[in-house]
């Protein structure tokens, strides 16, 4: 009867959901495609659809034997010495910075106002990240350590209640709990973390009374400052304190603050002159209440909390709340606003202007963080979904910016901010981040093409130095060298780090928030690239998206084996191309590879050289067989590879991208 009536209500919220009043024109065409795969998406939930062939027990899936002998080439040899060196450098750094209880040795006092913990957890976000990628399961386990270590010194300094931030922005919550993610990749099973993960999702889903940070019925958020103690409403100079002072090198947040002539002011409280008063009083009034863009980077706290339970409302409230800013950006003529009122009215509190709000179009850092919050937002419901037409939100910001873009000395530059007074001003580079990420979720021909019109200015300028470019022109067999020079940059960062860790000498009372930030010797961005063909996990707050991912048979855990290392050569819409080297000449290894991070891609069928075959005909010339390619069928979410000492192979691995439900469960644990 329970299962009944969760079918129920799946099929209502889904014709809820084909009823809502949806975007029209640029937002039109994606938007009707994605009814389509919520039908599918409602299906799946409902058990209508198959789960994509999970196997119960390891021997069930589908395996390749690989014996043939490899030369372990440059990259993997590198590869294995840059994971093998990290691993031993998070530990020098976990024992240099933390004290044996999992605190930090810092302040024995820190008043910090907003400004709470995310530069600490952020110190170590490449911890179990790096575990998921092969790296030791000792950095996981100190990850662990100081997540609770930080948890409970900053509760004492005040900034965290109930083991979450008490008020910040989603900027700062998505930095610091971008080391939240990762944790239930390393271990699903930890129930501490998963209860977390649901604790923390229910402050923003409207289940925690004691944070009301989300409005059910206008599917907003209620403020731009929320926490664990709820929606902040208005904001005090004790709030801003010690944040202030970096906000003298920024722009004021609005030009018509009386008595306010300069950016100074944020530093002048004199009483007879309290100027650093005026600013807050301003800012509290216009950009306190209602919900601003930057909100969207809770979506992957939300969808944490699906990846541990698959419970459905999380994936309800990521549709729900990134539709409404569709529509809002709609009703705003394809641009989205920056602030909605706390009736849900856009410029409510700005005086009916769609820009002024927090985090916006003019303060501090204008579209470039509506295009992250927005673009980080899409992939998740992509993942969850299934379906590409999220992606349109991003995607048509970036063309509001490039639409009003020039071209200036070979270079092609956006205006990321707009106010009454200056309108479309502050030219920058334009990025190639947006771009990549977009065609690496999409596979579509439009986002390629802005991806090579922007290598193109960079090849003619005679370097394609923006590691995003240089990777996505690598997949496409268009820069072999970038695996080697991205490995060695790598390995060049570590050690630039780890020396300055080694001789630390420093009085911790005296350092400032974000010391450890700035000296993790943790560079996981290539080996996301390299090993599983992934996206770098933007500190804004992002979550791991890959085409694929590995655990270890051996060990009983996430991540390559020990001395195998993995090279994504191609991606393409239905296919990855993959070379896998056994670096050990004595020992055999078994890894599982999974379509996707979390199991989200279906794996078709497998490419592979097996050896005792011929290629043709008949014998080579010296009777010895060469291999020739045999072709495995999968048809579900994972296979096996056995790789034998020295040995070596390159794969086609096919797979249906979005086509199953994600999860962070192991390959030999379905149980949740």
């Amino acid at each position: 009867m329970a299962a009944e009536a969760a079918d129920v209500h799946r099929q209502h919220w889904l014709m809820r959901s084909l009823t809502r009043p949806f975007p029209t024109r640029a937002l039109r065409e994606p938007v009707t495609k994605l009814l389509a795969m919520l039908v599918v998406s409602a299906l799946y939930s409902a058990g209508a659809v198959a789960d994509s062939g999970i196997p119960k027990t390891e021997v069930d899936i589908p395996a390749i034997h690989v014996s043939h002998p490899r030369a372990a080439p440059p990259w993997a040899l590198m590869q294995r010495h840059l994971i093998e060196t990290m691993d031993r450098a998070g530990e020098a750094f976990y024992n240099t910075y933390v004290k044996p209880d999992g605190t930090l040795r810092w302040k024995e006092r820190y008043e910090g106002g907003m400004n709470s913990s995310d530069d600490a957890y952020e110190g170590f976000r490449g911890f179990s990240l790096h575990h998921v990628l092969g790296g030791a399961k000792r950095l996981d386990t100190l990850h662990r350590q100081v997540w609770e270590g930080i948890t409970r010194q900053f509760s004492r300094y005040g900034q965290i209640y109930r083991e979450f931030d008490s008020n910040w922005d989603w900027m700062h919550h998505g930095e610091g709990y971008v080391s939240f993610y990762p944790l239930g990749m390393a271990d699903p099973y930890d129930q501490r973390f998963r209860e977390r993960s649901v604790r923390f999702a229910a402050m923003y889903i409207g289940e925690d009374p004691e944070a009301p940070n989300y409005d059910p019925d206008l599917k907003l958020m209620r403020a731009s400052m929320t926490g664990s103690r709820g929606p902040k409403m208005q904001w005090s100079k004790r709030d801003w304190i010690p944040t202030n002072a970096n906000l003298v090198y920024y722009h004021l947040p609005f030009d018509d603050i009386p008595g306010v002539p300069s950016a100074t002011g944020w530093i002048n409280d004199h009483p007879s002159d309290d100027q650093f008063g005026r600013i807050v009083k301003t800012m509290s009034d216009r950009m306190a209440r209602g919900d601003v863009p930057i909100n969207l980077t809770a979506a992957p706290l939300i969808a944490d909390a699906f990846l541990y339970t698959a419970e459905d409302k999380y994936r309800r409230w990521v549709v729900d709340y990134l539709t409404k800013w569709m529509q809002l950006t709609e009703q705003n003529d394809g641009i989205t606003p920056d602030n909605v009122g706390i009736s849900g009215e856009i410029g409510e509190h700005t005086g009916g202007r769609w820009w002024g709000g927090y985090y916006g179009w003019k303060w501090p850092r204008g579209g470039t963080d509506i295009v992250l919050a927005s673009l980080t937002a899409a992939k998740v419901a992509v993942l969850l979904t299934g379906e590409s037409g999220w992606l349109e939100l991003p995607r048509s910001q970036m063309g509001v910016l490039r639409e009003r873009g020039e071209l200036r000395e070979g270079v092609s530059t956006v205006p990321i901010r707009y106010d009454d007074r200056n309108q479309w001003h502050h030219f920058v580079p334009e990025p190639a981040h947006p771009y990549v990420h977009l065609w690496h979720t999409s596979q579509s021909s439009e986002d390629w093409e802005n991806i090579e019109r922007l290598g193109d200015l960079a090849l003619r300028a005679g370097r394609l130095g923006d590691p995003d470019l240089g990777w996505a022109y690598f997949v496409q067999g268009r820069n072999p060298n970038f695996p080697i020079e991205a490995l060695q940059a790598d390995l060049q960062f570590v050690q630039r780090k780890l020396k300055r860790v080694l001789n630390e000498r420093g009085d911790p009372e005296t350092w400032f928030d974000a010391h450890w930030l700035s000296l993790e010797p943790m560079p996981t961005d290539n080996l996301v690239r390299l090993t599983i063909g992934g996206l770098p996990v933007h500190k804004r707050g992002e979550m791991l998206h890959s085409y694929l991912r590995y655990f270890d048979l051996d060990a009983g855990k996430p991540g390559l084996p020990q001395g195998v290392a993995a090279l994504v050569t191609s991606v393409s819409p239905d296919k990855v191309e993959l070379d896998i080297v056994n670096t050990n000449l004595f020992e055999s290894r078994s890894m599982i590879v999974q379509g996707g991070a979390y199991g989200e891609h279906v794996v078709t069928n497998v490419t592979y050289l097996a050896p005792g075959a011929f290629r043709g005909p008949g014998s080579p010339p010296s009777g010895t067989p060469e291999p020739a390619e045999q072709t495995v069928s999968v048809d579900g979410r994972y296979f096996r590879v056995d790789l034998e000492p020295g040995a070596g192979a390159s794969l086609k691995i096919g797979l249906r991208r979005f086509s199953s439900q994600p999860s962070y469960a192991f390959p030999w644990r379905v149980d949740r």
